[in-house]
């Protein structure tokens, strides 16, 4: 990937960075076919369960409902910027669809990981654009350098969004954000989508949005690669201490 040191250098400064040409045409167009395919699938049970709302539609647990997403994340335009980040053996802590609602409300601002950790970088948002993010059709945006700061809370959110900076981006870009910075999602004044992938990478030791290797089918799991299951963590999983063979030894 070109630039690497830089797009790693603005990810440890400014908490973000923009990636162009990640994901060339033929590319786009299966990644768009693939989410919308799913998108078309669960829109019986997507407003029930709060997953299309007057925000956005997201779609959970993507390489489980397509195999498109199965080796999405190891795009080898993107995949060495966050081994060089969250090193060699980091994980896919999610891998979800989004799209902003045509016409819909904008989305307030927040943080993707449980606390913030200044100085650290524990998670990165690799946020694939599948159309061109405008200020019109509700481009992310983020506050630069807010992974540094203690998060305030949603409620107080309201405040700061005049410190918010809205990332245009073409289709194919990637951007990348630390799980700590400040941003969302904004106002879709269009009548047309905002479609991104959110790959969710984290280093293997931290906790992740998703168990992946509870949450994919044992039909999926058997047809993962090697490098896909390591991937999506089933080899990072912690010790178990085995207290049923321990209670078996004692008694004997």
């Amino acid at each position: 990937m070109h630039d690497l040191d830089s797009h790693a250098q603005r990810l440890r400064t400014q908490g973000y960075t923009v990636i162009k040409g990640v994901l060339d045409a033929e590319q786009l167009r299966q990644a768009r076919e693939a989410l919308d395919e799913v998108f078309r699938h669960e829109e019986p049970m997507a407003r029930s369960r709060g997953w299309k709302n007057e925000v956005y539609q997201v779609a959970y647990m993507l390489p489980q409902k397509h195999p498109h997403f199965r080796r999405f994340g190891l795009n080898p335009r993107l995949y060495p910027l966050m081994q060089e980040l969250l090193g060699r053996e980091c994980v896919m802590a999610s891998l979800n669809g989004l799209t902003m609602t045509p016409g819909g409300k904008p989305q307030g601002l927040h943080i993707d990981q449980w606390e913030t950790v200044p100085g650290a970088v524990l998670y990165i948002n690799a946020l694939h654009c599948l159309d061109d993010f405008r200020k019109e059709n509700g481009c992310t945006r983020l506050v630069p350098g807010s992974q540094d700061r203690p998060f305030p809370g949603r409620d107080k959110m309201a405040a700061l969004e005049s410190e918010a900076l809205q990332v245009e981006a073409e289709a194919g870009s990637v951007i990348a954000y630390n799980g700590g910075v400040w941003h969302a999602g904004s106002q879709n004044r269009t009548d047309q989508p905002r479609r991104a992938i959110h790959a969710y990478y984290s280093r293997s030791w931290v906790r992740p949005q998703w168990d992946f290797p509870k949450s994919i089918s044992p039909e999926v799991a058997a047809e993962l690669a090697e490098d896909e299951k390591r991937l999506f963590g089933f080899y990072a999983q912690p010790g178990w201490y085995d207290w049923q063979a321990d209670r078996q030894v004692r008694a004997r």
